[in-house]
């Protein structure tokens, strides 16, 4: 299974940070993601110079356990968890910044729309993006029409629509963590909205 697929599988399961926020509130969740987050930079620098630090017996037992599954979904010359990290930072951040009704409304587009829109992308895009040659039409339909329908139990449907419109149009955009910009973007257009 290609690389992005399996990155975008597990993208999806992030649409249970959402019950961080209903079991331990707003602020907590917000530093439980953050927390999540700096764990995996330090994760990924342990994993990226692990023959340069003193070995440590059980993190070697560990790093040894996941080291065949855990490449698989890594890109490589990329931070070893940078989609992970840059994920959780982006829920962190709309956790943060955001009511509690449009930070859960974030995060779900974040995990749905743009998981959704890789795999519609990988299985079904035939037309490339003049914007963006990494991503076609057909994702990009698909992260729309994913984010019009979750936004849509959070939000009346104009305002769904507004914000799906704008989430998509920076979702398309190169050299963009879209980790970071979707939930941001997605939460202050509901805020302003």
């Amino acid at each position: 299974m290609e690389i992005e697929v399996k990155r975008k599988a597990v993208h999806f399961l992030g649409i249970f940070t959402i019950a961080l926020i209903y079991i331990f509130g707003k602020l907590l969740a917000s530093l439980i993601m953050l927390c999540i987050s700096i764990g995996f930079i330090f994760a990924g620098e342990y994993r990226r110079n692990r023959k340069n630090y003193k070995k440590a017996k059980i993190i070697d037992e560990f790093e040894d356990v996941l080291e065949d599954e855990v490449k698989t979904y890594e890109r490589r010359k990329e931070l070893p968890f940078k989609g992970a990290i840059t994920f959780f930072f982006g829920c962190f951040l709309a956790a943060l910044l955001f009511e509690e009704n449009i930070a859960i409304a974030s995060i779900a587009v974040l995990a749905l729309a743009d998981s959704m829109s890789t795999l519609i992308g990988y299985f079904f895009g035939k037309h490339k993006l003049p914007i963006n040659k990494k991503k076609s039409w057909e994702g990009s339909t698909a992260f729309f029409a994913t984010s019009f329908f979750t936004l849509f139990f959070f939000v009346d449907p104009l305002k769904a629509l507004i914000a799906a419109v704008i989430a998509t149009f920076v979702e398309m955009l190169p050299q963009i963590d879209d980790n970071i910009s979707v939930p941001l973007v997605t939460g202050l257009v509901l805020l302003l909205l």
